[in-house]
């Protein structure tokens, strides 16, 4: 599964990831948010920092971080089909 999938699947099931298994974590763009002092990355509820969040508020938050990154990347997209370079 690409990057910008799993995106759109969080955005579609309104940031849940209850879906998701260990090989798809493993390349979700929220797991590659923040990195511990070891140099290996915090896992994503960590650095959303909603470990003690109810499920509903850890979601929202997911949506959120979601749609900005999916959007983000989208707009980078575009921008570089209009500059010549994908």
């Amino acid at each position: 599964m690409e990057k910008m999938d799993i995106l759109k699947r969080i955005i579609e099931e309104d940031g849940s990831c209850c879906w998701s298994k260990p090989s798809i974590c493993a390349v979700c763009p929220l797991s590659t948010l923040k990195l511990k002092p070891n140099g290996s990355y915090m896992s994503c509820i960590e650095s959303l920092g909603v470990q003690d969040l109810q499920e509903t508020a850890a979601d929202a938050k997911y949506l959120e971080v979601a749609s900005r990154m999916f959007l983000s990347e989208a707009i980078e997209e575009i921008i570089g089909d209009q500059n010549g370079s994908k």
